[in-house]
């Protein structure tokens, strides 16, 4: 199993386990220890997991209002797989026409399912601590609208609740674990397949997170569940290239810094609560989008 809230071995007993066999010196409550900073662990075979989250977002020329649908499953103890099916319960874009004048559109539905696999290449642990590397890749199936029309008018892309065109991704994650502490960074990047002409341009993602578990102070013994709180800070990076339409330049190139803080509640070691507040410290991208100006998330996970 992969741990994310550790106890420690007394020596005795660390003796005593060491004459019968290896020691399991972490114990796993979920294998997801960020709140949006990949973790270089995997979920348990024997513990599936199901993760419920609203996410908001608002830009200058979108408000978008989703429930996402994620299931993280362990094909074998150093392989994990997740997909996420989100619905877009209110997507409202607000756009220009080719006359000149504003107009407003109400979506809702299916947005792009996604595929996610981690596959654990190092795991070191020891008591109260441990450091791992995973590769990750990922599939995104292209099962959103990209044809939403006001007025006989259609969307700009970046502005349809799916994009139409197939992504794949690929990168690494690294973690390490000390007592209260935890580190976790991951790189990442994407690339979408062109469609009608238009092809999304490439993503170069690079997240941080620091993590701090507030309560309790000394974890317990493993038989003695407590309610346990984390602390969390992540830097979310992204470089995007430039789209093309029709073989031509979009001219949406650009980077975006988010500071995004958050909090994870255990009240029980198979149920999680988080939350996740983002906000744009830096943006230079010029999109349909508009100024990047919020982002809440609001999760909760299940253990099975």
């Amino acid at each position: 199993m992969v741990a994310d809230s550790v106890f420690a071995v007394s020596c005795p007993e660390r003796r005593a386990l060491r004459s019968v066999g290896p020691i399991i010196l972490l114990v796993a409550n979920t294998g997801v220890g960020q709140i949006i900073t990949e973790n270089a662990g995997v979920v348990s075979p024997e513990t599936p997991a199901l993760r419920e989250f609203f996410s908001f977002e608002e830009t200058e020329n979108l408000l978008d209002l989703r429930l996402n649908h994620q299931l993280l499953l362990g094909s074998d103890p150093r392989t994990e797989l997740r997909v996420t099916v989100p619905t877009i319960l209110s997507r409202r874009a607000t756009f220009t026409d080719r006359f000149g004048r504003s107009n407003t559109a109400e979506m809702a539905g299916l947005g792009d399912v996604s595929l996610r696999m981690k596959y654990s290449l190092y795991q070191l642990d020891d008591v109260m601590e441990s450091t791992r590397w995973a590769a990750l890749a990922e599939l995104v199936v292209p099962t959103g609208e990209d044809d939403e029309r006001q007025g006989g008018v259609r969307l700009p892309r970046r502005l349809q609740p799916g994009t139409g065109s197939w992504g794949y991704g690929a990168g690494a994650a690294f973690t390490v674990i000390r007592d209260r502490h935890r580190f976790s960074t991951d790189l990442i990047y994407r690339h979408r397949t062109r469609h009608e002409g238009f092809r999304p341009g490439p993503s170069l993602h690079w997240d941080l997170a620091y993590w701090y578990r507030l309560a309790p102070a000394e974890h317990p013994r493993p038989e003695v569940e407590v309610m346990e709180v984390r602390g969390v800070i992540e830097l979310l990076n992204e470089y995007r290239f430039e789209s093309s339409l029709d073989g031509s330049g979009a001219n949406d190139q650009g980077y975006q810094l988010w500071l995004a803080p958050g909090i994870q509640v255990y009240p029980r070691r198979d149920l999680l609560f988080e939350a996740s507040f983002q906000i744009p410290a830096v943006q230079t991208i010029d999109d349909a989008v508009g100024d990047r100006r919020w982002r809440f998330l609001l999760a909760v996970k299940i253990l099975f």
